[in-house]
C-alpha cells in the first residue's frame, strides 16, 4: 500500500564559485534573504540558503556530480516590474522583456557563476492547443 506524501516544491542547488560573491548578487540585485549557511568545518566550502517569498535556492561551493551550469526559470505577475527592479539595482540582462511565441512574455540574465534565469508572465489570450 502506497502512503501519500505531500511534495512542498523543489529547492534547486546551484554550483557557485564564490558563496559570498553569490550572495550578494541573489540578495543585493534579485531580493532574495539569506536564510543560513553552513561549513562542515573551517576551510570546508560554504553551502548558503537564499530566498525570496516562496522560491528557495541553495548555493554550493561543493564540487562534482550534477551539471555547472543550471537553467531556471521563474513565473511571475508583472515581468515589466520585475524587470525594472533588478535592472534598478545593477542587473545588466541579455535584454527587455518580449512576447515570445510561446505565449510568454519574458526576460533572461546569468548570474556570477553562468546559471541562466528567466523571469515571465504567460501572455493573456495565449491559445495553448495551437501546434507550432
Amino acid at each position: 500500500m502506497k502512503i501519500a506524501q505531500k511534495w512542498s516544491g523543489w529547492i534547486p542547488i546551484l554550483k557557485v564559485t564564490d558563496a559570498p560573491r553569490s550572495v550578494a548578487f541573489y540578495c543585493d540585485i534579485l531580493g532574495f534573504s539569506k536564510d543560513w549557511e553552513h561549513r562542515f568545518d573551517q576551510g570546508w566550502p560554504l553551502y548558503v540558503s537564499v530566498s525570496r517569498g516562496p522560491l528557495t535556492l541553495h548555493l554550493s561551493e561543493h564540487q562534482g556530480g550534477g551539471t555547472e551550469c543550471a537553467s531556471l526559470f521563474v513565473s511571475v505577475d508583472d515581468v515589466d516590474a520585475v524587470y525594472t527592479e533588478f535592472v534598478g539595482k545593477g542587473l545588466a540582462p541579455e535584454g527587455p522583456p518580449m512576447a515570445r511565441d510561446y505565449g510568454v512574455r519574458d526576460f533572461s540574465f546569468t548570474d556570477p557563476d553562468g546559471h541562466h534565469i528567466g523571469f515571465g508572465t504567460r501572455l493573456d489570450g495565449f491559445d495553448e492547443t495551437r501546434s507550432g
